[in-house]
């Protein structure tokens, strides 16, 4: 048996101080939609992402948020989130590229976003890497008032009918640090913070700054079963927190399957498969057990994914790993 080198004892401690300090997180307000396979898809928290799938990349998710579930007041349903991202390596220089669109449904108000994001590789000493991301786009945010139920029908957002919306620029930076078989980054979105008010000063609406740090560890059992545990935290403005464990497990890098826990909200299992001859189109599913304030809500929320991966002859990156993408919950 192999001795435990410094470098795996140091990974775990690292995983481990990262779990134990989030247990004693606060749970607040987040504003980006959230997915349930985001251990697949995390080129939208993190640009530094850009370039390390293996392959170039196109993936579809779409998350129906509490399943089912209608509205007693209106005929408002739930939350839906629908994203497209697409990520390749680049031949102009050592690093990779990638966009996204995402498509966030919530009831009278609507977010849209689309970004394009790159990514510049540093060789570390020891086979490390190190990853830096940049990505720009627009951010758009729309309300429907003639959906919108007002308690006070003196409240002058009540006399306003039809649908506005207003467009603003967006930018978020990150890292990504690479040793083996263990990864950890950290990046920040909407550094500039835009302001959406549609002309009422009684719903303006800030989009203040996300703040994501992830951290995993592929862990081969046997040459064709490797297990990936992976967390996710992500902060607002460093005032509140929320995080996600997963375990995925791979068997000849064509099945998978996995479990998945958000703090105070809920269980989750994912499936996954490739299919076709050379394994270019992977279909995933993903089902949410809603455990806390069940008697609001449906007691689970659902997630489909499919990525396809197009025959290319750049050089593949050994620099990241296999992305795949947890559910979204409102505070």
């Amino acid at each position: 048996m192999k001795a435990i080198s410094r470098y795996h004892i140091m990974t775990r401690a690292f995983l481990l101080t990262l779990l134990c300090l989030c247990c004693h997180l606060s749970l607040r307000a987040q504003q980006d939609a959230q997915f349930t396979h985001y251990m697949f898809n995390q080129l939208y928290y993190n640009p530094a992402f850009a370039g390390l799938s293996n392959g170039n990349t196109l993936t579809a998710i779409h998350r129906s948020q509490w399943f089912g579930y209608d509205g007693t007041i209106n005929s408002g349903g739930a939350p839906s989130t629908q994203m497209i991202s697409y990520n390749t390596s680049s031949k102009f220089w050592n690093g990779g590229l990638g966009f996204h669109v995402v498509n966030d449904n919530l009831g009278p108000s609507s977010n849209l976003e689309f970004q394009i994001s790159g990514s510049y590789f540093l060789s570390l000493p020891n086979g490390a890497s190190l990853s830096i991301g940049l990505k720009a786009g627009m951010f758009s945010s729309s309300i429907d008032f003639d959906e919108i139920v007002v308690v006070d029908p003196r409240d002058g957002v009540g006399n306003l009918t039809g649908k506005e919306s207003q467009l603003r620029p967006d930018l978020g930076v990150g890292i990504l640090y690479r040793n083996g078989n263990f990864f950890g980054g950290f990046s920040t979105n909407h550094l500039i913070q835009p302001e959406f008010d549609f002309g009422q000063d009684q719903i303006a609406n800030q989009l203040l700054r996300h703040y994501y740090l992830t951290a995993g560890y592929d862990y081969a059992v046997t040459p064709e079963l490797t297990i990936t545990p992976t967390l996710l935290l992500r902060s607002v403005g460093f005032d509140s927190y929320n995080w996600d464990l997963s375990v995925i497990g791979r068997f000849r890098d064509q099945l998978w399957g996995g479990v998945s826990y958000r703090q105070s909200e809920s269980a989750s299992a994912m499936i996954g498969y490739k299919v076709l001859k050379d394994r270019s189109l992977s279909l995933a599913y993903a089902v949410d057990i809603v455990l806390t304030d069940r008697q609001s809500k449906e007691p689970t929320s659902q997630e489909i994914m499919l990525i396809y991966t197009f025959k290319s002859k750049t050089r593949v990156r050994n620099l990241g790993r296999n992305i795949i993408r947890t559910p979204r919950y409102r505070y």
